[in-house]
C-alpha cells in the first residue's frame, strides 16, 4: 500500500544573517522543523537562476539529519536562489519550501527578504 507524506510545514524556510567575525558576514537558513515520527531530513537544494525548482535544474547543496533545521551557506558573492525539501525513511520527499533568494551586497542592505546589519 502506497504511503502519501505529507510534509507541507516546510513552506517556512527563511534566512537568517549572522555576523561571523568584525569583517565577515554570513547568512543561515532556517526553517520550521518536522515533528512527523517518519522524518529523516532535510534537502537543501541551490540555484543560480529563476526559476529555482527540481525540474529546472536545482542542484542539491547539502543533505541534512531530521534535528537540523539550519544551514550556513555562507558569505554571498553573488545571487543565488535556496528551497528546501523533508524527506522520509522511504525516501518520500516532500514538496518544495517558498523560494529564498540570497543577493550579495554591504552591511545594512535588504537582501531579498533578509536583513544583514553593520557591527557596532
Amino acid at each position: 500500500m502506497y504511503r502519501s507524506i505529507r510534509m507541507n510545514w516546510v513552506r517556512a524556510i527563511t534566512g537568517v544573517l549572522i555576523l561571523w567575525s568584525s569583517t565577515a558576514w554570513g547568512a543561515t537558513l532556517t526553517w520550521d522543523a518536522n515533528s512527523e515520527s517518519d522524518l529523516a531530513g532535510y534537502r537543501v537544494y541551490r540555484c543560480s537562476e529563476l526559476p529555482c525548482t527540481q525540474k529546472s535544474g536545482a542542484s542539491l547543496l547539502a543533505t541534512l539529519e531530521k534535528n537540523e533545521a539550519t544551514l550556513n551557506i555562507g558569505i554571498p558573492t553573488k545571487i543565488e536562489s535556496y528551497f528546501v525539501t523533508a524527506y522520509d525513511f522511504a525516501q518520500n520527499e516532500s514538496a518544495a519550501s517558498k523560494v529564498v533568494v540570497v543577493k550579495p551586497t554591504s552591511a545594512n542592505a535588504d537582501l531579498g527578504g533578509l536583513r544583514i546589519n553593520s557591527p557596532k
